[in-house]
C-alpha cells in the first residue's frame, strides 16, 4: 500500500495552497487526500488544484466528503447523493482513488450517530439499494466508492463490510477498514489480531487503511474507548502495516484525524520508524490503480 496523508488539503479546490501543499511532501508524505467542501469547482479550480499537487510532488489520494446515502428526511437523502454524485466526477478528474464518505446511520441529525435501527437487516439493504445508483457514476469516473464505518453506523463489523460489498458486486465498490473505530474492550488490548482476522476475511473487498491510535479511559467505570495521539496509544500498527501487503498495492495507508499540524511529523516518524524497522518498504507513490491494472508499476 501507498503510506498517504488522509486529512488532505481542505478547502475550495481554486485555493489550494502551494505552501501546505510543500509543507506535506517536506514531512514524507508523497500521497495526500483531497478535502474539497461542497462547492461545485470550475474546471479552472480543478486546473490550479491539479498544478499545486504536480508542483509539490504530491500524488493524489482519496477525496473526502462529509455526505452519505441513506438519511432518514428523503429530501436530505437526495441531497446527499447529489454530493456524492457531484464529489466522484470531481475526484475523477483529479485522478483520486476513492471516494471516502459516511456509510450512514438513522439518526435524524448526524451521518455518524447511533440509532437503534442501523443494526437491523433492513437497514443495511436500504443502504445497499441506495447505493447501487451510486455505482455506475464511481465506475464512470474510475474512482472507488469507499465508505468509513464505526461501531455505530449501519455497517457495524466485518460481516456486515463483507455483505455491503459482495451484494454491491463492482471493482468500484470497496470498504474503509478502521481499527480504531472498530475498537472494543475484548479487542484494544490484542488489536493485531483483530487486523489480521479482518484482512483475512474482507481481503481485497479493503479499499483503504485508515490509521489512527487507540487508549482506554481507565477513569470509567464502564467500557470507555477514545482516539489518543499517533504513537501513545494501544494499536498495534506494526501489524497492521505488515498485513498492508496482502492488499492491492496501489491503495492507500491512510493516517487521519491530526487536527495539530504539529503532530503530523511525529506521526509520521512514528509510523515511518516502525516500517524501518522491520524492512517494509511502502510501494511507489506513482503506483495508482490504472497503472496498476495497465502492469505499468515498478
Amino acid at each position: 500500500m501507498r503510506l498517504c496523508w488522509n486529512d488532505g488539503l481542505g478547502g475550495p479546490l481554486g485555493e489550494m495552497d502551494p505552501e501546505e501543499a510543500k509543507a506535506i511532501y517536506k514531512i514524507g508524505f508523497r500521497v495526500a487526500g483531497v478535502n474539497a467542501g461542497y462547492q461545485e469547482p470550475s474546471a479552472a479550480d480543478i486546473d490550479h488544484a491539479k498544478h499545486v499537487l504536480e508542483d509539490a510532488g504530491l500524488i493524489p489520494g482519496p477525496y473526502g466528503i462529509g455526505a452519505s446515502a441513506i438519511r432518514p428526511d428523503k429530501a436530505e437523502e437526495r441531497e446527499h447523493k447529489r454530493q456524492i454524485i457531484q464529489a466522484l466526477k470531481i475526484a475523477g478528474k483529479l485522478e483520486c482513488t476513492a471516494l471516502r464518505y459516511s456509510v450512514g446511520s438513522l439518526h435524524p441529525k448526524d451521518i455518524w450517530m447511533c440509532h437503534p435501527e442501523n443494526h437491523t437487516q433492513k437497514a443495511l439493504d436500504m443502504l445497499i439499494e441506495n447505493t447501487k445508483e451510486l455505482v455506475p457514476v464511481a465506475e464512470d469516473s474510475g474512482v472507488m466508492l469507499c465508505p468509513e464505518t464505526t461501531l455505530w453506523t449501519i455497517v457495524n463489523s466485518i460481516q456486515r463490510m463483507k455483505e455491503f460489498v459482495d451484494r454491491l458486486d463492482s471493482p468500484y465498490v470497496k470498504i474503509v477498514v478502521d481499527p480504531v473505530n472498530h475498537m472494543t474492550y475484548d479487542r484494544v488490548y490484542e488489536s493485531g489480531r483483530f487486523v489480521r482476522c479482518a484482512v483475512a476475511t474482507l481481503g481485497d473487498r479493503i479499499g483503504e487503511f485508515h490509521v489512527k491510535d487507540v487508549m482506554v479511559q481507565e477513569k470509567h467505570l464502564v467500557s470507555h474507548i477514545d482516539e489518543t495521539q499517533m504513537g501513545n496509544g494501544l494499536l498495534d500498527h506494526e501489524a497492521l502495516i505488515r498485513v498492508s501487503t496482502q492488499l492491492e498495492p496501489w491503495k492507500t495507508f491512510s493516517l487521519e484525524h491530526i487536527g495539530d499540524r504539529n503532530l503530523l511529523k511525529p506521526a509520521y516518524d512514528h509510523i515511518q520508524g516502525i516500517a524501518d524497522r522491520i524492512g517494509h518498504k511502502w510501494t511507489n507513490p506513482q503506483c495508482t490503480r490504472k497503472k496498476w491494472e495497465q502492469g505499468a508499476c515498478e
